[in-house]
């Protein structure tokens, strides 16, 4: 519990929460294991959790049209989380997952993100630069080259 509680502490949007806050987030969260090159999540399916990597790293990757190779749009590590935008506007995931090595992430699911939402607004302003940064990359990955 203290290391799941310790990785969610260094989650940039969720500094803004006090210890007990924190530590009623981890007693909702899981700890997950995935083996290299399995997919964690998939482009499309429901969004149902955020995703903290505690160890590991995965890659990020959008499909393209048939016939085209997928476009990587990030490589994210230790501490960096991702499932952020589907957790927060209910849309299919807007790309897979993979991990690139035997990862370990915390689990946060849905409800439970929402409910730390409403309590701490601040969360909200704490992932808008990171929203910004993604949708910027994402939007650099279509231009054409």
């Amino acid at each position: 519990m203290e290391q799941l509680i310790e990785s969610l502490k260094k989650v940039p949007m969720l500094a803004a929460l006090r210890q007990e806050q924190i530590e009623g987030l981890a007693k909702l969260a899981t700890i997950k294991d995935y083996v290299r090159n399995e997919v964690i999540i998939k482009q499309g399916d429901p969004g149902t959790a955020l995703y903290v990597i505690l160890t590991g790293t995965v890659k990020v990757t959008q499909r393209n049209r048939p016939g085209f190779a997928d476009t990587t749009l990030n490589v994210l590590g230790k501490g960096e989380f991702f499932g952020e935008m589907s957790l927060i506007d209910g849309y299919p995931r807007a790309a897979t997952v993979t991990a690139q090595t035997d990862t370990q992430t915390v689990e946060l699911n849905r409800w439970a993100f929402l409910d730390a939402l409403k309590r701490e607004p601040a969360i909200a302003v704490a992932m808008l630069p990171v929203l910004t940064r993604r949708i910027r990359q994402l939007e650099e990955s279509k231009v054409p080259r």
